[in-house]
């Protein structure tokens, strides 16, 4: 059974900063799974400036979770604009159509949502050497990451089947009813 990650709590100075370094970096949130150093400089500023040691998927959960939370969260997270990131140029790796369709058929074998291999370094790790044990090629963990992400915003990933745990009816009990 799968537990709910915690997002971090920030005092509101410690948020204040991460925000602000947000925009002085001018790359916007889903843009970072792309670019790990520039999360990892971006947290390591941060970091120093709050005197915290949290970890880049922490933080990216953190800005994520505001994001995808703006109903709930006082002020969402911060909107960048269009031409955000435009000064610094993505990783050139990109992946076959055969490695593109072993994509999608892991992301219906693990059944985890795109952005948790951006979050969840464990989750990341297994992609990797899935991909890897398929594929017989190494790519940063990331970048399957963003490349994932990307197909779920394409369109072209599946839907993954609802959750369920011991408590959890499923449709057995519309299934009771019929028969």
């Amino acid at each position: 059974m799968r537990t709910r990650r915690h997002t971090l709590r920030l005092l509101p100075h410690e948020d204040a900063s991460l925000r602000a370094l947000y925009r002085q970096f001018n790359i916007t949130v889903d843009q970072y799974p792309h670019r790990p150093d520039d999360l990892a400089r971006l947290v390591s500023a941060w970091n120093s400036l709050t005197s915290r040691s949290e970890s880049p998927s922490d933080v990216l959960h953190y800005m994520i979770t505001r994001r995808k939370n703006k109903k709930r969260e006082k002020k969402g997270w911060e909107r960048l604009g269009r031409d955000a990131g435009t000064t610094i140029s993505n990783p050139q790796i990109s992946l076959s159509d055969e490695e593109q369709k072993h994509l999608d058929a892991i992301h219906e074998e693990l059944q985890i949502a795109s952005d948790n291999y951006a979050l969840n370094p464990d989750a990341a790790k297994r992609l990797q050497d899935v991909f890897a044990q398929r594929t017989g090629r190494i790519v940063p963990a990331m970048i399957l990451a963003a490349a994932m992400i990307s197909r779920r915003k394409a369109g072209a990933l599946a839907t993954l089947k609802p959750k369920s745990d011991d408590q959890d009816l499923g449709f057995s009990d519309i299934d009771q009813i019929s028969t």
